[in-house]
């Protein structure tokens, strides 16, 4: 990423977002790391209190934001294709009342509200983002078969050659996974959207005590979500249309 880029990135609030994003998680990856290894004690809760503050930072970042999405939900709902209006909607609905109960969750942390139930809000959080991701991953799955469809299509019409059914031979093997590649490399958007959603999917998932992962794990997950995310702001091409 050139300096440029980097700058109109920090411009955008989505772009500090990511950023401060991506090293909360990082943050989390670190300090597990170096408290599995016994080493560093000090360097342990330096890495936990960054985590802290950057997730608290966010927060404020994002307070209001609810009403923005929910708006743009109600955008979605004409969408043609019945597919993407439902995941995109729905996602979108759950994400608005994702980022509600985040509202109630930095207000527990300010402190400014002593009666805010942070465990209970931090749970119904959890449970709209998982929902939203779900919708998301469902949106991704529909997507990478359209393209399937399209790639056979065109196999069909004779402007590609044809993936081999059955891999008999080395070169086979290596036939489709160049073809895969170039199918991949073509539709950056739906490579990107979908890595970014597979990776988040356990976030909310171990939260909420459906899977048990580990914060280096997690940590490491929710970079290179974030990564993923950085990647669809700074390039066009990598963004999923509609969003």
């Amino acid at each position: 990423m050139n300096m440029d880029k980097w700058v109109q990135l920090n411009n955008q609030a989505a772009g500090r977002d990511k950023i401060a994003r991506l090293i909360q998680y990082a943050s989390r990856a670190l300090w597990d790391s170096l408290e599995a290894a016994d080493n560093s004690p000090a360097m342990v809760e330096n890495f936990k209190s960054l985590e802290y503050i950057l997730s608290t930072f966010r927060k404020l970042l994002r307070f209001g934001k609810c009403l923005d999405v929910f708006y743009a939900s109600l955008r979605t709902i004409h969408y043609p294709d019945l597919a993407i209006r439902i995941t995109l909607t729905t996602s979108k609905l759950s994400q608005a009342l994702f980022l509600f109960a985040d509202h109630f969750l930095w207000l527990a942390r300010t402190g400014l509200f002593k009666s805010v139930d942070a465990k209970k809000w931090g749970k119904y959080a959890n449970k709209y983002w998982l929902l939203s991701i779900i919708m998301n991953l469902c949106r991704d799955v529909y997507e990478i078969f359209r393209l399937m469809d399209l790639h056979k299509a065109s196999m069909r019409s004779g402007i590609t050659r044809s993936i081999p059914c059955r891999i008999h031979s080395p070169k086979d093997f290596g036939r489709l996974a160049l073809q895969s590649y170039a199918l991949a490399l073509g539709h950056k958007d739906v490579l990107v959207d979908t890595i970014k959603n597979v990776c988040d999917f356990f976030i909310p998932l171990t939260a909420l005590g459906y899977t048990k992962m580990n914060p280096r794990t997690i940590g490491m997950l929710g970079a290179i979500s974030s990564i993923a995310g950085l990647i669809a702001l700074v390039e066009p091409t990598a963004k999923l249309t509609p969003a």
